[in-house]
């Protein structure tokens, strides 16, 4: 039980701390609706953001817009049973009424799960974990997971 409590302090002081830096991703997207397979801004928002907090950034992954981003712990980097666990950001805008599906929020939400889970793998070293972010663009269109997938 203590380790849930340690990790539920960590995890909400990592995203507590990035509050206003998560706050700034999720209203520029929002300002700046792009339309499926042209997300040129917030792919870049969401790749810089993540190259700053330690993640290993794949950018144009599979599609143009596409991201993955992986952060290991140090026993997990060359182990190839590691668990990989998995959060996905989607960042298109519909056309003309923008982010209506509120996926600049979807994004926000899968960066601070990010932090969160990262923080705790800082402090679990030894487990074997590997986190992936993946930004998967065109979800309101040609569903852009489809692509990655294959």
């Amino acid at each position: 039980m203590e380790q849930n409590i340690e990790a539920k302090s960590t995890i909400d002081k990592a995203i507590t701390g990035a509050r206003e830096r998560l706050r700034y991703v999720s209203n520029q997207i929002w300002e700046n609706p792009e339309l499926g397979m042209e997300e040129v801004k917030a792919h870049t928002l969401l790749t810089d953001f993540l190259e700053k907090e330690g993640f290993e950034v794949e950018r144009s992954f599979v599609l143009k817009t596409a991201f993955r981003a992986t952060f290991y712990t140090p026993a997990s980097k060359t182990d190839a049973t590691a668990v990989n666990a998995c959060v996905v950001c989607e960042y298109d805008a519909l056309p003309e009424i923008g982010h209506a599906c509120g996926h600049n929020l979807i994004a926000e939400a899968g960066l601070a799960a990010a932090i969160g889970v990262k923080a705790v793998m800082e402090k679990c070293p030894h487990l074997k974990l590997k986190l992936t972010v993946m930004g998967t663009p065109d979800e309101e269109g040609s569903g852009g997971k489809i692509f990655l997938i294959k």
